[in-house]
């Protein structure tokens, strides 16, 4: 089947980015864990953004930086002035563990992390949001503008849990590869986005040429009828450090099978918190 999507249309085999950097070496969303994934090898990387109040794109997880600066906050409110001096912890709660990554970072602009990526890695720019906001449509002109500015449409695409700034995305520039993210919180069967999304509507909206699945939403058909709508598909989170946002842990025999069945039926990539192991998978099938 083939998708709509030139940038995985490329591909005859899953392609492997790590979550968020390679979180088990290095702090989420850092310089440091995207060099390292260049390193590694990796095909690419995730990574979430959220919009300053003076226009910045920075690359950071929570709303709050309070869990990995120590220093409570809204980062949508704060200024990039304010960001830039605060330091990663070197400690990090990761959800199921404490990880001492033996030195702190700082917070990067997203501008600077592509910049360093290019022509090196295949970056998934997530725009971060914990329900649909109108008000982050604004996220979608801005990082349009930066993509079209840097000339980067082969080397990235955007994903969101939040379908307004994916259409103001579209609206902004419409050559930038984006799809919808799917998460179990969000998709109980017979609601309202479990509905939306058998029907593709959201696809059509926000002109998706791909999208991002938990693993946990992934069946037996379900990679051949996303490719029947000629999306590319993906899975998060493999040999997940924080199993709770997409519904719970699977053992590590089930993962391993999920692998084995998923690669086998054409999915077009995974994202992982421990690419290293993810790799020395994919190597033997």
């Amino acid at each position: 089947m083939k998708i709509n999507s030139p940038i995985f249309d490329q591909f005859k085999r899953p392609l492997s980015f790590g979550h968020r950097g390679v979180p088990i070496e290095h702090q989420e969303n850092t310089m440091s864990g995207f060099k390292r994934a260049v390193e590694l090898g990796l095909d690419g990387v995730e990574l979430d953004i959220i919009l300053t109040r003076d226009k910045k794109l920075v690359v950071f997880h929570d709303m709050d930086p309070e869990r990995l600066t120590g220093v409570k906050g809204n980062v949508p409110e704060m200024t990039w002035d304010e960001l830039k001096d605060l330091e990663i912890k070197q400690s990090i709660d990761v959800g199921t563990e404490v990880i001492d990554y033996g030195k702190t970072e700082k917070i990067a602009l997203l501008e600077d992390v592509l910049e360093e990526m290019r022509g090196k890695l295949i970056v998934d720019i997530e725009i971060k949001a914990y329900r649909l906001d109108f008000k982050q449509r604004h996220t979608g002109t801005e990082l349009a503008k930066l993509i079209r500015r840097m000339d980067l449409f082969r080397d990235v695409f955007v994903t969101s849990f939040n379908f307004f700034p994916l259409r103001w995305l579209e609206w902004e520039c419409s050559n930038i590869e984006s799809g919808f993210t799917y998460t179990p919180k969000f998709m109980t069967p017979g609601g309202l986005l479990h509905n939306i999304m058998e029907s593709s509507v959201v696809g059509k909206w926000v002109g998706s040429t791909l999208t991002n699945m938990s693993i946990n939403m992934i069946d037996d058909n379900t990679i051949e009828k996303v490719h029947a709508r000629g999306l590319a598909v993906g899975a998060w989170t493999l040999f997940s450090q924080d199993p709770s946002w997409f519904g719970g842990a699977l053992t590590e025999e089930q993962e391993l099978e999920f692998i084995r069945n998923s690669s086998a039926r054409g999915i077009d990539y995974y994202i992982t918190d421990d690419p290293v192991k993810l790799q020395s998978i994919l190597e033997t099938l």
